[in-house]
């Protein structure tokens, strides 16, 4: 008796689930997935492009960044154009309603702020503008590299505009350099051993910058100094010979070390002087100046944790606050010019001799000192990038 319960009991639970799955229409199994990805029935359609989240409509994506294409008949893909510019397909994922796909980082040529997909069956458009970003060059990392040695050129974005060491052509006065690297930041040069005279412009030119960009080597402008006469920091003057000493790039140059400050403390032995400026654009346009000087701090010695205090006629101008934004000068050795604001440092000049300058280390932490500047001087803005 208790066989037979069994047996219908299991007759029963097998009706139930054939009936069950005979009236469900809406079952989907792996296979019938499968088939559905592969296959296109009819030209595509796109109804909506969002963010990976599928819910996000977008109207506009950067370089890089991963969209989906939403729709139909996406399946037997051709092609993917943003503007004109063809994306990658072996980074795409690709079913029948969605292709997920990055944007190319590669400038267009033809602006259309469309996407296009291409199948085997047909074409579909959407409207999707490309945020391109701009070219930044900020110039030559050290602006007074020996000939010979090895400095980069930094900026932003260079990959996009071909600013390659296949693709970039760099030369020095006319003079070709040498391209060693390349990367979205930086391009790494040896400077021409020979070029036709010490101050140089430098020409930075790809496919996609015909024209070229133009910046300064060894431009000396006007000398925040009186022939190399401090009032301040004289103490530190060299000309590379002692020892610990890093090497001259443009004749004396001021080496500070051994100096020990407490936290809080002030040392201004450093760049103390007057100089004359008898330039009238300098003095009357002094907001399209810049202050320029090469730092190079030993790498366990960086400038950071302070304020670096500027001062005209012996009032502060100016603070360079190292200590809350976190920020720290550290060369590792090397030479590199820095470039401030003239008017925001220097707030105004004055005829011939009147014009004092010094600055002054106020840490709020306590450091010693090993670094070197070289080259102070005001130097008029050029854009690189117009």
């Amino acid at each position: 008796m208790k066989a037979t319960y069994n047996a219908i009991r299991m007759c029963l639970v097998l009706l139930t689930a054939v009936t069950l799955f005979s009236c469900n229409k809406d079952v989907v199994t792996y296979d019938k997935i499968k088939k559905e990805s592969e296959v296109s029935t009819a030209p595509p359609t796109i109804t909506s492009i969002t963010k990976v989240d599928r819910t996000t409509n977008l109207t506009e994506a950067d370089l890089s960044q991963l969209v989906m294409i939403q729709g139909t008949n996406l399946s037997g893909l051709k092609s993917v154009k943003f503007n004109d510019v063809e994306a990658d397909l072996k980074q795409a994922y690709v079913k029948t309603k969605e292709i997920v796909v990055p944007v190319p980082r590669l400038l267009p040529g033809d602006v259309t702020n469309k996407v296009t997909v291409t199948t085997a069956l047909g074409t579909a458009t959407a409207d999707l503008k490309i945020n391109v970003p701009a070219l930044k060059v900020n110039g030559l990392y050290n602006e007074f590299a020996l000939p010979g040695d090895t400095t980069t050129i930094t900026g932003d974005n260079f990959d996009i505009y071909k600013i390659t060491k296949e693709d970039a052509k760099v030369s020095f006065g006319g003079t070709q350099a040498t391209v060693l690297s390349g990367d979205q930041k930086t391009l790494t040069i040896i400077v021409p051993a020979s070029i036709p005279r010490a101050e140089a412009v430098v020409n930075l030119v790809t496919p996609e910058l015909p024209d070229g960009l133009k910046m300064n080597y060894r431009h000396l402008g006007q000398i925040v100094n009186i022939q190399n006469k401090l009032w301040a920091g004289e103490q530190w003057q060299t000309n590379g010979g002692n020892l610990g000493d890093p090497k001259p790039i443009n004749g004396t140059f001021s080496h500070i070390h051994g100096v020990s400050i407490g936290q809080w403390g002030w040392y201004d032995q450093i760049h103390g002087c007057n100089f004359p400026v008898t330039d009238a654009d300098i003095l009357n346009h002094l907001d399209q100046y810049d202050l320029k000087f090469e730092l190079n701090t030993e790498k366990d010695h960086p400038l950071s944790q302070m304020f670096i205090k500027f001062s005209m006629r012996f009032s502060i101008t100016y603070e360079w606050n190292l200590y809350d934004s976190g920020e720290s000068l550290n060369t590792y050795g090397n030479w590199q010019t820095i470039t401030l604001d003239a008017k925001k440092v220097m707030g105004q000049l004055y005829p011939n001799n009147d014009n004092f300058f010094y600055f002054a280390i106020n840490p709020g932490v306590p450091v010693n000192l090993d670094f070197s500047i070289s080259s102070m001087r005001l130097v008029k803005k050029e854009p690189i990038v117009k």
